[in-house]
């Protein structure tokens, strides 16, 4: 017999009269590691709209993803476990994870060689990852100290020898914390009629009266943070909502 959790944000239900919106920054982290890197190939692959996680997978598996049976989706059959574990691998690499840790990690579990050669391809493709693996590391050696974009920084006092991971993590998670924030200044003094109700980390969560509840574009544009790169970066908002509650939101275009 398989479990099934309830769906508990179907307590969350907007007040009378509004519908309640999920507004989530779009593969957030791995931009802002694109461009913590400066890598032309992921940037312009941000840029174009391409599914990254199958262009990574197809960029390090080769025929062996492209010829593999089943959807990406499911995770149930080749392709998709494939998909699933190049993902995983990816995000755990750029936070600087060892080969060791990827092959114990259960939704992975390769052979140590596999491990390797898997990042050996991806900073091979990559080199601007490991460039930024090295400045900061170099960061926290000099001053113990990492700075983001918009100039917050975070000083450590732990031993350096276990810090890099931590330390690699901060700069993206705390950028797209700070634009989800700012995000929601934004939109409610464009629209002093939406109340935000909760950020979680790359998402927040608000109310509209029905009377504006179409006005997706606007919604979308008014949450819109430009990260301050030389080259710089607007991560782009998913939007979904419910006149009914919290779980039963629906994407919309």
């Amino acid at each position: 017999m398989v479990a099934t959790l309830p769906n508990v944000r179907k307590l969350f239900v907007p007040d009378t009269g509004f519908v309640l919106f999920d507004a989530d920054l779009s593969g957030a982290d791995a931009q802002v590691v694109a461009w913590e890197a400066d890598d032309a190939d992921l940037k312009n692959a941000f840029r174009k709209g391409m599914k990254i996680h199958a262009k990574n997978a197809e960029d390090i598996f080769g025929d062996e993803y492209r010829n593999a049976a089943g959807e990406r989706t499911n995770k149930g059959t080749q392709k998709g476990k494939l998909y699933d574990q190049c993902k995983r691998g990816v995000h755990a690499t750029n936070y600087g994870a060892s080969a060791f840790t990827l092959s114990r990690n259960p939704d992975i579990r390769w052979p140590i060689h596999r491990a390797e050669a898997f990042q050996r391809t991806w900073f091979k493709l990559h080199p601007g990852i490991h460039e930024w693996h090295r400045r900061t590391e170099a960061a926290l050696h000099s001053g113990r100290t990492i700075r983001n974009q918009f100039g917050y920084r975070i000083i450590y006092f732990d031993r350096l020898d276990a810090l890099l991971p931590q330390a690699l993590a901060w700069g993206p998670q705390s950028t797209v914390a700070i634009v989800a924030r700012r995000g929601a200044l934004q939109l409610v003094r464009t629209f002093p009629f939406i109340e935000v109700l909760m950020q979680v980390h790359d998402s927040l969560v608000f109310q509209v009266p029905f009377r504006h509840a179409d006005r997706h574009d606007e919604i979308r544009k008014a949450l819109e943070i430009p990260i301050p790169y030389p080259d710089p970066l607007t991560i782009p908002w998913g939007l979904a909502k419910s006149d009914k509650s919290w779980g039963d939101i629906r994407d919309v275009a």
